[in-house]
């Protein structure tokens, strides 16, 4: 008599279907490798780690966006600055924000010279301070130690000034896949910052404006004011 230990499977149809908890099992890797980085992950790394093609992993990807939509989760999987990452939703940017209110807050002087660069990259600092008005040195500085901006090579021009663009750093600080990404120049401020905690204005953005203070106050507002709000 057969028995249920004895029976042989000859046919496909006859095999027991582990497809879906394969599929399930892919997904809560990829979950758990977009959770635990700490940096966008590419979708090549995603691939090789999981042992899947790279189309199987946007599937899942799109799959489990789907599942935290429809239960209404806080978070999706965003692709961000070439690769992959989990993202708070912006609804959720009020009180995001307030948790990291000093952490990732940019003064009037960084925004404006940001947006300059990334609309017109590479550019060098003349060309920047053109566009603003004021000397832009300090706060080039600055985005420099962020990372929000590096350089990119020298002109071939007299001087051999240094030319700027922006980083990664820079579209996953705004949230961004790319820079076809951003909005027209002139929506960047109401468009990109929406819902962002704009700094009060500093000594050294008021002094950019006028260009009134000394060496010596210039130094000190550097020290006091932009570094803390940028």
């Amino acid at each position: 008599m057969e028995t249920t230990e004895d029976k042989i499977y000859n046919s496909d149809d006859e095999l027991p279907d582990n497809s879906g908890l394969e599929e399930n099992r892919t997904k809560s890797i990829i979950e758990a490798l977009v959770i635990a980085t700490t940096e966008p992950l590419p979708l090549r790394s995603i691939a090789e780690i999981v042992h899947v093609p790279e189309s199987a992993v946007r599937s899942c990807i799109d799959e489990l966006n789907h599942e935290y939509r429809d239960s209404a989760r806080a978070f999706e999987i965003r692709e961000i600055a070439g690769g992959f990452q989990i993202y708070t939703l912006p609804t959720y940017a009020e009180w995001v924000g307030a948790l990291h209110k000093r952490k990732e807050r940019l003064s009037k002087a960084a925004l404006e010279t940001l947006a300059i660069i990334a609309y017109h990259q590479p550019i060098i600092r003349a060309d920047i301070e053109k566009i603003r008005g004021v000397d832009s040195t300090w706060v080039l500085d600055t985005l420099l130690r962020k990372n929000l901006i590096k350089t990119c090579g020298r002109m071939h021009s007299p001087g051999r000034p240094i030319k700027y663009g922006t980083t990664k750093e820079f579209l996953r600080y705004f949230g961004i896949k790319d820079i076809s990404e951003l909005p027209k120049e002139e929506d960047f401020g109401e468009t990109v910052m929406s819902g962002y905690p704009e700094a009060p204005s500093t000594r050294a953005d008021e002094a950019g404006d006028s260009g009134e203070l000394s060496q010596d106050e210039t130094s000190e507002s550097s020290d006091k004011s932009e570094v803390p709000d940028i």
